[in-house]
């Protein structure tokens, strides 16, 4: 029986694989797919300026036909001009980079949604032809996003489902053959919600795509260890066990903030915690740093990371010996971290979390490298140490966001504790551990507190996390072993249901059923 045909247009094809632009992509732009094709709806051609940053960069939706679903489907990849010639219906794929005002801001005509769409292509939209599909699930972003709490975060974004609709309007494209793909698994209950409340009759086709959460079971299917393997090897190394596991790659203010905390409380010497402080963070002392641009040319390579490297190790080194420079460094990270920056230590019991002193002593501490020597390599997905979670009993885990009501996204940090049977402690939106019950995993009650998923003020679910961290801590080893092997059939159960590819089998169902009614009715 032939294989369901999928079909990618994609109207810089023809033009990409001319041989003096394609190699002019492969130079500048390597992370460009499929086949280092220039992205649907991107602004012009900056074939010779390495730094641009490319509107549109990075989507699954391909990769999970041409490489997940390989044997199911056969994908089909045209210039939209052929399918437009030959009157094919196909789905038009608009991926994203960095935050939704970058490509639906709709400042200037390189962020305005649909807005350098081929007018060719656009035509055959607006005929019912073409499965129009914005791919942001990499990410979640807020639908609403203009909450003060996600704003502090994200920074100012647009009102995605009324920017869409909106667009999708003064294009004259059918809304109901447009489809969003979020990694923010409270879209949908809130798209319903605003549907109703805007009496809005046509809608869109909002679809949860956890992306994260399948592409790291399924590239790690076979790592080959169980819950029983990772609890021998703390009975056996024992004495040499530390409590807990934190990273910080990226020195997010809210991260850095309970960093800070560890630091307080005196838990720091309890766990295995990165912190390499990079000067790219360091406005002050570095003005001259280039920050136009971050890593995304070429996946698994450097381009303009914000992320520590080589010569930041030694200047964390150099740095306790060098009271002047720390000192300009303490004062920036002092009016980062004013509460009303971050809404974070707020009450008379944290507010010392955030001074001099604290921040002075934690910086003396660096650099913390636990996890790699190397740092030519960004890659979290698939570059990091199994053995960190055998030698630790739980993890303390900063989530890409944390701070809005309106949202809760899992990436591999989450899904890494899973598949390594660790418990953890995340600093993330609050309902976190909600939707993650709603997803058939279950959570550590009452083994952990797990109140301040509950709770949406920021400080104060802060407070609560910081609490049972310090309640947790103060545990013995042999208690902490105990209190871990008493979580087994957690373990074993998420662990179980993380391999399982039910969630993900629904979502592309969902994306198939429209794209077929598109096909069909055209």
């Amino acid at each position: 029986m032939p294989k369901e045909k999928i079909k990618f247009g994609w109207d810089y094809w023809d033009y990409s694989h001319q041989s003096e632009v394609r190699d002019k992509i492969i130079k500048n732009f390597g992370g460009l797919t499929p086949d280092y094709t220039w992205q649907n709806d991107s602004d012009t051609l900056p074939l010779d300026d390495m730094k641009h940053q490319v509107t549109n960069a990075w989507h699954n939706v391909y990769p999970i036909f041409y490489n997940h679903k390989q044997n199911e489907y056969a994908v089909e990849d045209k210039d939209t001009k052929e399918y437009v010639k030959s009157d094919e219906s196909f789905m038009y794929v608009i991926s994203t980079n960095a935050g939704p005002s970058v490509w639906c801001g709709g400042t200037d005509k390189r962020s305005t949604l649909f807005y350098n769409i081929k007018e060719h292509t656009k035509q055959h939209i607006r005929k019912g032809k073409v499965l129009v599909v914005v791919d942001f699930s990499f990410e979640g972003f807020a639908i609403d996003g203009l909450d003060p709490y996600s704003q502090k975060e994200m920074g100012p974004h647009p009102h995605l489902v009324e920017t869409a609709h909106k667009r999708a309007k003064e294009e004259n494209f059918p809304i109901e053959n447009i489809v969003f793909l979020s990694g923010n698994h409270k879209d949908p209950e809130y798209y319903d919600w605003w549907c109703k409340e805007n009496k809005i009759e046509k809608r869109l086709n909002w679809i949860l795509l956890d992306w994260c959460e399948k592409a790291i079971s399924s590239d790690f299917k076979n790592v080959g260890e169980t819950f029983e393997s990772h609890l021998k090897y703390k009975s056996d190394n024992f004495e040499d066990m530390k409590t807990y596991l934190c990273l910080m790659r990226r020195w997010k203010m809210s991260r850095v903030y309970h960093h800070l905390a560890l630091n307080y409380y005196d838990l720091l010497e309890d766990g295995l915690v990165s912190a390499v402080l990079s000067k790219h963070y360091l406005h002050n002392l570095f003005p001259d740093i280039d920050r136009t641009s971050l890593e995304m040319n070429n996946a698994n390579e450097i381009t303009n990371s914000d992320c520590a490297g080589e010569d930041d190790l030694q200047f964390n080194k150099d740095l306790v010996n060098r009271n002047g420079v720390l000192d300009m460094a303490v004062q920036e990270y002092k009016a980062k971290l004013k509460p009303d920056i971050i809404g974070l230590g707020l009450s008379k019991d944290t507010f010392k979390i955030r001074s001099p002193q604290n921040i002075k002593s934690f910086f003396r501490k660096l650099p913390m490298v636990v996890d790699t020597h190397r740092f030519d390599v960004l890659d979290s997905f698939h570059d990091w140490d199994i053995n960190l979670y055998k030698k630790t009993f739980f993890s303390f885990v900063y989530e890409t966001w944390a701070m809005s009501p309106n949202m809760v996204f899992y990436s591999e940090k989450i899904y890494k504790c899973i598949l390594n049977f660790h418990p953890f402690i995340p600093w993330a939106n609050c309902d976190t551990m909600k939707y993650l019950r709603k997803n058939d995993y279950k959570t550590f009650s009452p083994f952990i507190d797990e109140s301040y998923d509950e709770v949406k003020n920021n400080s104060v679910r802060s407070e609560h996390l910081m609490k049972e961290m310090v309640r947790i801590c103060g545990m013995d080893k042999k208690e902490l072993l105990k209190w871990y092997e008493s979580q087994g059939d957690i373990l074993i159960h998420n662990y179980n249901n993380f391999m399982s590819d039910m969630r993900f089998e629904k979502s592309i169902s969902d994306l198939l059923k429209v794209y077929r009614r598109v096909v069909n009715e055209s």
